[in-house]
């Protein structure tokens, strides 16, 4: 079917006598917004497959059912290239063993920022770009034409068929709430926002500026979960945690006073998200923890993570697969000669000092661009 379908468009092509070239460019997206990627030729999502949250699932065609597994997140990486990852799993689209055959399968796999997961992004007219992969320089598609759900994507030479053609479009937060008083969730409770919105009351909560007297919009207990929330402006004082405390998924479209601060002892992880526009800090550290930031986006802050100024307890720090832009001032900025950094994975550019005043330092596979 492929052989008859390059005959045929290259027999139209010769009836119209020429080919109309259009400059390609790179598309711009933003990190903090959620998009699905529609096959031009069968109209249908792309898509995790049964909603996997595993390593190696696969990645296919599907009706547009608005699913999280059928929602990504476009990470600009620099240089031109862009990292795409799904909502639902919080893994990265790769072509699956580096390979550079066509054919090759498309699936997700644990997002470390490697080659054969950079795709570049290129409209060619019309509301339309081709997708194709960094390490093999081949296009993403739908396989063989298929129109039908559940067709595999692969990677194939770049010929411009419609079958590798995909319209990206923005899916805004499905309703934005106004809270009125901090959301507590519980001990052991998951509160999933299912990629709402939620806005701080600026009256009773805060209005999101530097002010110390502000509320959180979200406080964590001991064992707690927030995941697929969105935090718009007004943002007040972000989130505050108390113990251990998983954040998945979670954007900060403006940070606010802080995006997060940890209030108490405990081991915070935040996995997948974004936090972006702060005049001071994006995390504040006010106890001894250990606060793990993986598959993170970071951008335009003052810092990323404070250690509140003067004190001398250890915290532990661990960056993984993350991107990290435009900071003024440094990614850890700490007073504790006991404290500690770990970085891997991670692309990062314009962070000022990087590490201010940070004795213990560990970095592997990072790269500044």
């Amino acid at each position: 079917m492929r052989a008859k379908l390059l005959t045929m468009l290259a027999f139209a092509l010769l009836l119209v006598g020429a080919i109309s070239v259009e400059s390609l460019e790179a598309a711009s997206f933003d990190s903090s917004k959620s998009y699905k990627i529609i096959n031009r030729f069968s109209g249908k999502a792309l898509e995790v497959y049964e909603w996997s949250t595993s390593d190696g699932g696969n990645i296919v065609q599907y009706d547009d059912l608005g699913g999280l597994n059928q929602q990504w997140r476009i990470i600009n990486v620099g240089e031109g290239y862009h990292k795409i990852v799904n909502q639902n799993s919080i893994k990265a689209m790769e072509v699956y063993d580096w390979s550079t055959e066509d054919g090759a399968n498309v699936s997700q796999w644990y997002d470390w920022n490697a080659a054969n997961q950079q795709w570049a992004i290129e409209g060619i007219g019309n509301g339309y770009v081709k997708i194709v992969n960094r390490h093999s320089g081949k296009a993403l598609e739908v396989f063989d034409w298929s129109t039908e759900n559940g067709a595999n994507v692969v990677q194939w030479d770049d010929w411009g068929g419609e079958s590798q053609q995909w319209r990206i479009i923005e899916v805004p937060p499905s309703d934005t709430i106004t809270v009125n008083q901090t959301i507590v969730v519980e001990s052991g409770e998951v509160f999933d926002g299912e990629g709402k919105r939620y806005v701080a009351n600026p009256d009773t909560v805060g209005d999101g500026s530097q002010g110390e007297d502000q509320d959180p919009v979200f406080r964590l207990e001991d064992g707690a979960t927030l995941k697929n929330v969105v935090i718009g402006h007004p943002a007040a004082d972000g989130v505050h945690t108390y113990g251990d405390v998983l954040v998945q998924n979670v954007v900060w479209e403006d940070i606010g006073e802080d995006a997060l601060t940890i209030k108490d002892d405990g081991h915070v992880t935040i996995r997948g998200g974004m936090a972006q526009k702060g005049s001071d800090k994006m995390f504040q550290v006010n106890a001894p923890s250990t606060f793990e930031i993986i598959n993170f986006t970071a951008d335009d802050a003052g810092k990323m993570i404070r250690q509140n100024g003067g004190t001398t307890f250890k915290t532990s720090i661990f960056i993984d697969g993350s991107v990290i832009t435009n900071m003024d001032e440094a990614i850890f900025r700490t007073d504790s000669d006991s404290s500690e950094v770990t970085m891997t994975n991670t692309r990062y550019s314009d962070v000022g000092r990087k590490w201010y005043n940070v004795e213990n330092v560990s970095e592997s596979g990072n790269y500044e661009y």
